[in-house]
């Protein structure tokens, strides 16, 4: 049975519920023995005690199929999120890649200018090194000569 703590619903509730969702509830896929449960001729003794039995077991079916639709509901928003959740992680490794393939580009690039400066570097001082040692050597030619 159900907690008293879950929705409960009055006879009024009951009475006011859709008959056709009250039908299809008690007599869909039933068999006799549950259909001559329901409809059986009482007592006049036992009627009032009957009609709350069917009562409360009409209000128990009722919060069941209620709370059977809020587990389809929230499977169905379950599912939604798991697939708003992958469209996030595809998103995500997309980026991921584009910015892996920009890494590698820009760490290249750097690469390049390194020993491109690098190679500036050792031209000026070869130079440098040339030019003194020339300069040198021409000093030592018109003094020795």
């Amino acid at each position: 049975m159900l907690s008293s703590g879950k929705r409960s619903l009055s006879r009024e509730d009951l009475k006011t519920a859709d008959k056709d969702e009250k039908e299809s509830l008690l007599e869909h896929d039933s068999d006799l023995d549950e259909e001559m449960l329901f409809t059986r001729p009482s007592t006049s003794s036992e009627d009032a005690n009957v009609n709350r039995k069917m009562d409360n077991v009409r209000i128990q079916i009722q919060e069941v199929t209620d709370v059977m639709r809020d587990n389809v509901q929230k499977v169905m928003d379950r599912g939604e999120k798991l697939e708003d959740l992958q469209e996030a992680s595809d998103r995500l490794n997309m980026a991921g890649n584009e910015f892996r393939e920009a890494a590698k580009k820009a760490q290249r690039k750097a690469w390049m200018q390194n020993i491109k400066s690098r190679m500036i570097i050792i031209s000026v001082t070869v130079i440098i090194v040339l030019f003194i040692v020339v300069l040198d050597i021409m000093v030592l030619y018109l003094v020795l000569r």
